[in-house]
């Protein structure tokens, strides 16, 4: 059987081992956040040229057209 002291040790390195785990969650999860805001942004500003730029029929006249069967 196991002593006191090699179970301290035993549960002194699990809890070492899990803080670097989410040490390590906490790090990918902070890097996602920062790729997702900048996908958004990214996502507005072409969303903004595209819209300057665009020559077709505008996006209410397209859903009209739909609604109505015009195709």
């Amino acid at each position: 059987m196991e002593s006191y002291q090699e179970i301290d040790e035993l549960l002194v390195h699990i809890t070492d081992e899990l803080n670097q785990i989410r040490k390590m969650t906490i790090g990918h999860i902070t890097m996602d956040k920062i790729k997702a805001e900048k996908a958004w942004n990214d996502l507005m500003n072409i969303s903004k040229n595209i819209s300057e730029e665009w020559k077709g029929r505008s996006a209410l006249e397209e859903i009209q057209s739909q609604r109505e069967k015009e195709w």
